[in-house]
């Protein structure tokens, strides 16, 4: 399996969410403990609810590859990924289970209160890499655990563009200056929208607003 030792300096603070985007469950399984894919991850979760924990949280994983949020790049550095099975938007998206909702809820509230983890700093795959990934999509239900990322948001002043908004939301600067679009697209699928274009319309604008600060 691919890993690497943490540097002491290097806390980790994120949890990541992502799908696997494979075919069924074996074949995601042997990817992500094989040496020759480059990848890893922590945590897989099945349709059936079955976590299987595919490596120590102590070390890292290779699991959101070139990332950023916030001020903090390679979010590998900092974090803990979870694999949720699902065949993804290339194979037949589909909504996840039940069953990995409550397997995924006792896995995060384990790891948030053994690492100190924040709500705030439960993230998915498409907001630390937003230009090439889009799991776990759409289809994710963030309240199905319970999680309320901005609940402790204050506003500073009275409007805000779009810019601002999507730094609020903890996107790094180099992913607003230069893929703004799929900042906007990764929102929507935060928000559950059905369609998922980087069009900003008023509702959206409302919408976004709501999810910062409300």
């Amino acid at each position: 399996m691919n890993y690497s030792f943490r540097k002491k300096n290097k806390i980790v603070k994120y949890i990541v969410i992502h799908y696997t985007g494979m075919k069924n469950l074996k074949l995601a399984y042997k990817k992500l403990s094989a040496n020759s894919s480059n990848v890893s991850v922590h945590y897989l979760i099945s349709r059936d609810g079955i976590i299987f924990n595919l490596l120590c949280p102590k070390y890292k994983a290779w699991h959101a590859g070139q990332s950023k949020w916030k001020r903090n790049t390679n979010i590998n550095d900092h974090s803990i990924g979870i694999e949720l099975e699902n065949k993804g938007h290339e194979f037949g998206y589909t909504s996840f289970t039940s069953m990995q909702y409550s397997s995924l809820n006792k896995l995060i509230k384990f790891l948030k209160k053994d690492f100190y983890i924040l709500d705030k700093n439960i993230l998915f795959h498409s907001d630390v890499a937003p230009n090439r990934k889009k799991d776990p999509g759409e289809k994710f239900l963030l309240k199905q655990i319970k999680i309320n990322r901005f609940k402790n948001n204050k506003k500073s002043k009275e409007n805000y563009n779009i810019e601002d908004m999507l730094y609020i939301y903890g996107f790094h600067k180099t992913y607003i200056n230069r893929h703004k679009k799929y900042c906007i697209m990764a929102v929507k699928r935060s928000m559950n929208y059905l369609k998922i274009t980087p069009s900003i319309s008023k509702i959206f604008l409302k919408d976004f607003y709501n999810l910062l600060f409300h």
